[in-house]
């Protein structure tokens, strides 16, 4: 009942986000708005909230996977939405497999590659240090201009790359470096995309 009424809550909250006055601002630098606008970032959101809490398998079925609640699916529609009215240009969509990360990465932005390499870290032990290896390269590698990288996964695995901790539906922006290198900027809930000023 605590977690309906949460849910709730958040739909509410998220709903009506959108129209916070323009004179509040996020906490994003003038430097991340620029890169995030130049299209030269790569983000990485942890799925957003879910039904329940827990590890699930992918092989289970999707009605026995975790899978977002109302409140993600109304974060995945902010996100989508606000990155739009800011003009943030979209390159790759990659997410997890599982359900929940492919369909928030399908409701925020109309398409989605999946891939096996951003199953969680805890899902499955078989292949684990490949998997650590891709996303590695993925937020280090330039974006080469064909705007922000987007990527939809699991907590676990940037936790193990780049040492970020999200909650769901949060997400960490990251500038690609080069050679494994990359630079952590700052860290956004859904709400927080509607404080960004657009151009």
């Amino acid at each position: 009942m605590k977690r309906l009424i949460l849910n709730i809550f958040l739909v509410i909250t998220l709903t009506t986000s959108a129209f916070v006055s323009p004179t509040v601002q996020a906490s994003v630098s003038s430097k991340t708005r620029d890169a995030l606008l130049a299209g030269e970032l790569v983000i990485y959101f942890r799925h957003g909230a879910t039904t329940w809490m827990g590890i699930d398998r992918i092989d289970w079925p999707r009605e026995k996977q975790r899978l977002l609640s109302a409140a993600g699916i109304a974060q995945s529609k902010l996100i989508g939405q606000q990155l739009r009215r800011i003009g943030a240009p979209i390159g790759d969509v990659m997410a997890s497999p599982f359900a929940r990360c492919r369909d928030m990465a399908e409701i925020a932005f109309g398409r989605v590659n999946e891939r096996s390499e951003l199953l969680g870290l805890l899902s499955d032990a078989q292949g684990r240090p490949a998997r650590v290896a891709f996303l590695l390269e993925h937020i280090s590698s330039s974006t080469n201009g064909d705007g922000n990288r987007i990527i939809v996964s699991h907590r676990s695995n940037i936790q193990n790359v780049a040492g970020s901790t999200l909650e769901e539906g949060e997400a960490v922006l990251i500038r690609p470096l080069g050679s494994g290198e990359f630079e952590v900027l700052e860290t956004l809930m859904p709400e927080d995309w509607a404080l960004i000023d657009s151009p």
